[in-house]
């Protein structure tokens, strides 16, 4: 594969049991969307790195349609199977050469993507190249499920949030952005909620690796990070298998494009 991305086909049977929203919170994420990039019933939206549309299923109901790309056919199918009417197109293809004309959108919606693309700021491009004049950038991203005494204990075996994937972190990404000439139309928008989750359940997910930060690592620094999962659950939780409420957030931030 040209652009070395990474692919989530390893992901596709477990990717909706660990990355999906409790019940109800979808809507609203749908909702911040909507509010962030002032979209309506016109709109036609691109979500880079579709998936298997935990984003563009509850959005499709607000907008004119969404085309997704994604490079996994795998997780596109899995789309498929749980679209009833929607107004969702998909293509298969990769962010860095989207297989789209040019100004035909008047918004992108991207979340947690860009850490898995090399070639990012070339994804940007061709965003760029895709977006109507007036057209957004609705860059999103969340923190869910995350329990304090577990995350201290993988900061203190991989420093520096961990490794990078292949791309860049949200925060270089911004950066680049605004040096760049885009701006942000808005101060970011925040959905607040709780989800709750199991010490034993987050053990058992990082067993799996089932988050893309894991898959790079060695099985060396993968049993380091189990290892010290498990002495933290065992000196901070008397019973792992009780559900822990975690305070929870999706964010969204509105980027224009820099003005030819």
């Amino acid at each position: 594969m040209a652009s070395n991305s990474i692919v989530f086909d390893r992901a596709v049977d477990y990717y909706d049991e660990t990355r999906g929203f409790p019940p109800g919170v979808e809507d609203q994420v749908a909702a911040l969307f909507v509010q962030a990039g002032t979209l309506t019933r016109a709109s036609r939206v691109l979500e880079v790195g579709i998936g298997t549309g935990r984003i563009a299923l509850p959005l499709a109901q607000h907008v004119h349609s969404i085309t997704g790309v994604d490079l996994s056919r795998g997780m596109m199918n899995r789309l498929r199977a749980k679209r009833t009417d929607q107004p969702i197109d998909l293509a298969e293809g990769d962010i860095t050469r989207l297989p789209l004309a040019a100004q035909r959108f008047d918004a992108a919606v991207a979340v947690h993507i860009f850490h898995l693309v090399p070639k990012w700021r070339q994804a940007l491009g061709e965003i760029v190249r895709v977006l109507r004049p007036g057209g957004l950038l609705l860059y999103g991203r969340g923190k869910q499920h995350e329990l304090p005494a577990i995350s201290e204990a993988l900061e203190a075996v991989l420093p520096g949030e961990g490794p990078v994937d292949v791309g860049a972190r949200e925060a270089e990404v911004w950066k680049y952005l605004l040096s760049m000439g885009w701006h942000e139309t808005t101060e970011p928008l925040y959905h607040r909620f709780v989800s709750a989750r199991s010490p034993h359940e987050v053990l058992g997910l990082l067993e799996r690796r089932v988050w893309s930060t894991l898959w790079r690592l060695s099985d060396e620094e993968h049993s380091a990070v189990v290892k010290a999962a498990r002495e933290a659950i065992a000196a901070n939780y008397p019973d792992p298998t009780s559900p822990v409420d975690a305070e929870s957030f999706f964010e969204v931030r509105v980027f224009a494009p820099p003005r030819s």
